[in-house]
């Protein structure tokens, strides 16, 4: 999410971009226990596995307790949504394949819920909405293959494709802070009762100038309007002033503020963005055409 962050959830349309990293499943159904065997991937290497009992999705073995329960609870919500998923008096075996770690923060969740979604036949916005209670836009991006401009309007989800393919995006970093943060517990913590309409139409305003600038200085005076906005809000400094006052440039956060990814745009050559965040030790840097999906 490029911006309205946070205020999304109050109808401030978001520029959101889907990216080039995927979390695909597969199931097969075949004779044996009635149950569910899971088996998660990463680049191919196992990082969790269950065995969910049918008709109760009851956890019989898992080498992580608390994904399994988490699971379970999608996958419940899944069979309420269609009363008809899991029926079958099989052995559903299982695969996720995911090319990405699940610690950056850059959708693993939304994937995973877009995925049984399509498996289940039921609505993968709805069966976000009844796990993570959150915008939605990540489940848009999940099903997307361009950016997005995202809103919601009376709480359910708006939105279309961005004509957003900026000629300076070779000028467009985005860093991981080495911090993995929860996206829905630091909504939690944000008091957005407040909220002026004012307040959100400049948030969707900057949202629309971003999607047409023409120019990376406009789109840099635009990212920085937008975090002195939800500065003020959030009662927290700027990512730029807490970490990169240095930085020749603008810094701007993604989604949570505090973790996860930053988006660094400058007019100085690719080598000045590497050498200074990597002076920092924060090693993993994508350019815009490495990760960003864009038809």
């Amino acid at each position: 999410m490029i911006s309205g962050e946070y205020l999304v959830l109050k109808g401030a349309h978001s520029l959101a971009l889907p990216l080039k990293f995927s979390q695909e499943i597969s199931v097969t159904e075949q004779s044996g226990v009635h149950s569910v065997k899971w088996e998660s991937l990463i680049n191919n290497n196992i990082w969790f596995q269950t065995t969910l009992l049918l008709p109760d999705l009851q956890i019989s073995e898992t080498n992580e307790a608390i994904l399994a329960g988490t699971l379970v609870k999608i996958l419940k919500v899944a069979q309420a949504l269609n009363p008809g998923f899991l029926e079958s008096s099989c052995e559903y075996q299982v695969t996720s394949v995911m090319d990405f770690d699940p610690a950056w923060g850059i959708g693993s969740s939304s994937s995973l819920i877009s995925n049984i979604a399509f498996w289940a036949d039921c609505d993968p916005f709805e069966l976000n909405n009844l796990i993570f209670n959150g915008s939605g836009y990540d489940i848009a991006c999940a099903r997307s293959h361009s950016p997005i401009i995202y809103k919601l309007e009376r709480n359910k989800p708006i939105y279309r494709e961005a004509n957003f393919r900026p000629d300076f995006r070779n000028q467009l970093f985005f860093v991981y802070l080495n911090r993995k943060q929860n996206s829905r517990e630091s909504v939690g913590k944000a008091d957005l009762s407040g909220i002026s309409p004012v307040t959100i139409s400049e948030i969707s305003a900057i949202t629309i100038g971003l999607e047409e600038a023409k120019d990376l200085e406009t789109f840099q005076r635009l990212l920085d309007k937008h975090e002195q906005i939800m500065s003020k809000i959030l009662h927290t400094e700027p990512v730029k002033s807490l970490y990169f006052s240095d930085f020749n440039g603008s810094v701007k956060s993604l989604g949570a503020w505090g973790g996860d990814f930053i988006l660094a745009a400058s007019d100085e050559v690719e080598q000045y963005v590497f050498n200074y965040f990597n002076s920092r030790n924060l090693n993993t840097i994508f350019r815009y055409d490495e990760i960003i999906m864009f038809q």
